[in-house]
């Protein structure tokens, strides 16, 4: 495992501090061809606001700065991910949740997107499993970053944990050092997981 880069944490702190701010309540529609997915597929996007900006600029080897996980719910396409600033319902706190597809990839939350996928299916379906189980249980954001604490995760930890739980290391070993001035902190950034070779390119925009 070789750490591949140093950051500073508190910009990462400042992803989730902007991005509650920022977020727009009405959502531009979107049309995403549903027919190509599979569960398990993991879904990258790339944000416009500040915090997606923050996250690309300290990850030079990804065009993406968020990711979840597709799963089929009520005979519907959802994503699974980990996200602050995006509540459902005033009040609700920053956490694991589920949402449709076309919300995730809606045009004011992402400039760009794509699916990629796994080779080994059953691998992929136990991990939609496993992100289920894990939206169920009210997982709240890591607003702390750490990847020793599974109680709490942000949105590369929380694709991490799944797949690592189901059979496969997406990171493949892969990590970036985050400098917090006294001591370093080992993150997972999306280019991490992105880089993995056994991953297939399915759609792009």
């Amino acid at each position: 495992m070789k750490p591949e880069k140093q950051i500073h944490i508190w910009i990462i702190y400042l992803c989730g501090l902007f991005l509650s701010c920022e977020q727009s309540n009405i959502e531009s529609a979107c049309t995403f061809p549903e027919n190509i997915l599979q569960e398990g597929d993991l879904a990258f996007r790339k944000g416009d606001g500040l915090a997606s900006r923050i996250i690309l600029s300290i990850d030079k080897n990804s065009n993406y700065s968020h990711i979840g996980i597709v799963v089929r719910h009520n005979e519907k396409w959802k994503i699974i991910h980990a996200v602050p600033g995006e509540p459902d319902f005033e009040g609700d706190k920053d956490r694991v949740k589920i949402e449709d597809i076309q919300t995730y990839f809606s045009k004011n939350r992402a400039l760009s997107g794509a699916i990629l996928r796994t080779k080994n299916d059953s691998i992929a379906k136990g991990a939609a499993h496993k992100a289920f189980d894990l939206y169920q249980r009210n997982i709240l954001f890591d607003h702390s970053y750490n990847l020793e604490d599974t109680t709490k995760m942000y949105c590369t930890e929380l694709i991490y944990h799944i797949f690592k739980n189901t059979g496969i290391d997406l990171t493949q070993g892969r990590r970036s050092i985050v400098n917090s001035f006294s001591s370093n902190t080992i993150y997972i950034l999306p280019s991490d997981i992105q880089k993995n070779s056994e991953l297939k390119l399915i759609y792009s925009f």
